[in-house]
C-alpha cells in the first residue's frame, strides 16, 4: 500500500542519517569543511526532518477518524518546529565537536521549551495516537529512549537520542511483519 511506504522507510532513513553522523566522526579531528557540511546534514535530519515527518508518515497509516485529525494538529505543529530550527540553521553557523565519546552539536538556537515541546508531541504524540498497536510501541520506546538520553546525556542529546532513535525504528518492521504479501495472479498469464 503506497501511504505505508514514508512509514517502512523511517529505519533506512534512520541508516542514512546515521551514516553521515559516521563520517563525521572520521572527519571531526582534521575539522575540515566537509565536516562542517557533515553536521549540518546531521542536523537537518535530526532538527528538521524528523518532527515533520514522522507524524504526516503515521497520520497516512491510521484510517479517518478524530485521531488522524488530531495527528494533523500534531503534524502542523511538527512543521513549525521543523521551519523554526531550518531557520536558525541558515541564520547561524554549525558546529560540531567530539567531546568525550560523543559528538557535541553546538546549536545555532537556544532549546526553546515551546520548539521542543512541539518537537516531542509531533514526533513522539503522533505516533502514540496510532490505533496501531506496533505503531503505539515505536512511541513508547521513542519516549523512553528519549527520558533515559535527557537524564544521562544531556549535553549530547542530539546525537544520543538519534542513535537510540534509530534502533528504535527497528519496531517499525513489526508493524510489516506476519502480513501476507499480495501474488499477482497465475491464473491471469494463462490462456
Amino acid at each position: 500500500m503506497l501511504g505505508e511506504v514514508p512509514y517502512a522507510a523511517i529505519p533506512m532513513l534512520f541508516g542514512v542519517q546515521q551514516l553521515v553522523e559516521g563520517r563525521l566522526w572520521l572527519e571531526l579531528p582534521a575539522q575540515s569543511p566537509t565536516a562542517n557540511l557533515l553536521a549540518v546534514i546531521y542536523l537537518l535530519f535530526s532538527h528538521v526532518l524528523w518532527p515533520a515527518y514522522v507524524p504526516f508518515a503515521v497520520w497516512l497509516l491510521e484510517p479517518g477518524g478524530p485521531r488522524r485529525k488530531l495527528m494533523l494538529v500534531l503534524a502542523a505543529a511538527g512543521i513549525a518546529t521543523a521551519l523554526f530550527f531550518l531557520a536558525a540553521l541558515l541564520a547561524h553557523p554549525v558546529r560540531a565537536t567530539i567531546d568525550g565519546a560523543h559528538i557535541l552539536y553546538d546549536l545555532p538556537h537556544p532549546y526553546d521549551p515551546i520548539a521542543l515541546t512541539c518537537y516531542v508531541a509531533a514526533a513522539c504524540g503522533a505516533p502514540l495516537l496510532s490505533s496501531h498497536r506496533t505503531v503505539r510501541l515505536f512511541a513508547i520506546i521513542l519516549i523512553g529512549s528519549m527520558i533515559v538520553t535527557a537524564l544521562a546525556y544531556v549535553a549530547w542529546f542530539a546525537s544520543v537520542w538519534c542513535f537510540f532513535a534509530a534502533l528504535t525504528s527497528g519496531t517499525v518492521y513489526l508493524h510489516f511483519a506476519g502480513r501476507s504479501v499480495p501474488r499477482p495472479d497465475d491464473s491471469i498469464l494463462l490462456p
